[in-house]
């Protein structure tokens, strides 16, 4: 109840303030000195982020870049080549006065939204009123407040969403990548940390969070294809998964007493030192799978029709990746079915995601 009161009341004082000091677009800055990105939501949505970025830096290549990025996620502006700095930004009131203290001596030229959460839209109006970039539907209730609104409902693809509002700002029209560069010291670490790991080995992504556990594969379906592929080839299998897959990391251990299981255990650069090592990785749509597209590690997509290769698969498939999605079911049992079904995954072929890894494999050699 609190939380929805301060937003109703946080929404009209910004709308009172608008009509006062409006978001008057100003033509693009020819030469910015420094712009400011605002993304600030989860890894796989910074990750979507990181061409348009690119973009940005390759059409402004003298400015300064700063990314203002979730206070918990952001190594993957860390890892982006053309990211100058990064400011940690949360909810708090505190950080949001420490962000905009930032820039009181300097203010940023160009101003850009990409991923956000609701409360970095105020934080770009107050920062420059006037080159104020960002995509309507992402700034949802605040879009109000952009300077150079920008639609982008009519991209079906995710990245290319965001590379609509980069390139609007002026950045260039770059290849559509996302982009994550893990660091040679990164990498000796990692098998320092785990000194089991050998190689060549695979990785198993065991699921995403458990808000859209629809998405994830069984536990029964890791542990089937897991079993086949030890059969066949010398690679270690590695498991890799967050807080909430820890169970079902534990319960394919129990099954496969052979997996190195690194669920919980490894810190996303770790988990990006892995994915560059590997040799495969298979996962479902999660963060890890992005990450896997980013770093160029060959990857088998396990998609679920809701979340679809149009909208979340690579736009680089030079490494071989491969996509399996779930077929879409007849539309008279789609209207039925309100929510997906935590079984559907179990639907998808054994016979396609086993012969999607050796096609990996051969092309990996």
């Amino acid at each position: 109840m609190w939380n929805k009161i301060t937003r109703f009341f946080n929404e009209h004082f910004f709308r009172l303030l608008a009509l006062v000091f409006p978001p008057v677009p100003w033509p693009l800055p020819k030469n910015p000195k420094l712009i400011l990105v605002f993304s600030t939501t989860g890894i796989g949505d910074s990750l979507f982020d990181s061409a348009a970025i690119k973009s940005l830096k390759k059409g402004y290549p003298q400015s300064k870049l700063i990314v203002a990025a979730h206070h918990r996620r952001g190594s993957v502006a860390r890892h982006h080549p053309f990211v100058d700095e990064v400011l940690p930004l949360s909810k708090s009131p505190l950080s949001q006065f420490k962000l905009l203290q930032h820039f009181r001596n300097s203010k940023p030229d160009l101003v850009v939204a990409l991923h956000v959460n609701e409360e970095a839209v105020p934080l770009g109006y107050l920062l420059n009123r006037h080159a104020f970039f960002g995509a309507v539907e992402r700034c949802q209730r605040f879009s109000f407040l952009l300077s150079h609104p920008v639609v982008t409902k009519d991209e079906p693809h995710i990245v290319k969403e965001i590379l609509k509002v980069a390139t609007a700002a002026g950045g260039a029209k770059v290849d559509r990548g996302m982009v994550y560069q893990v660091r040679e010291e990164e990498v000796k670490l990692l098998y320092q940390h785990h000194p089991a790991l050998k190689q060549p080995f695979i990785i198993f992504q065991t699921g995403g969070g458990k808000t859209l556990s629809w998405r994830n594969w069984p536990v029964e379906s890791y542990i089937h294809a897991i079993r086949w592929f030890k059969e066949r080839y010398p690679h270690q299998i590695i498991l890799t998964g967050g807080h909430d897959n820890y169970e079902v990391g534990i319960a394919i251990e129990k099954a496969t007493p052979w997996v190195i299981n690194l669920v919980q255990k490894t810190t996303l650069e770790e988990t990006a030192a892995l994915l560059k090592e590997a040799s495969m990785l298979v996962s479902t749509d999660t963060g890890v799978m992005h990450l896997g597209f980013a770093v160029g590690c060959p990857t088998l997509a396990l998609l679920h029709y809701r979340s679809p290769t149009s909208m979340y698969g690579p736009l680089d498939n030079t490494p071989g990746h491969e996509i399996i999605e779930l077929a879409k079911p007849e539309k008279e049992l789609l209207l039925k079915q309100k929510d997906p079904q935590l079984s559907e995954m179990s639907q998808i072929s054994f016979e396609k995601v086993f012969d999607a890894m050796e096609r990996i494999l051969h092309f990996k050699k």
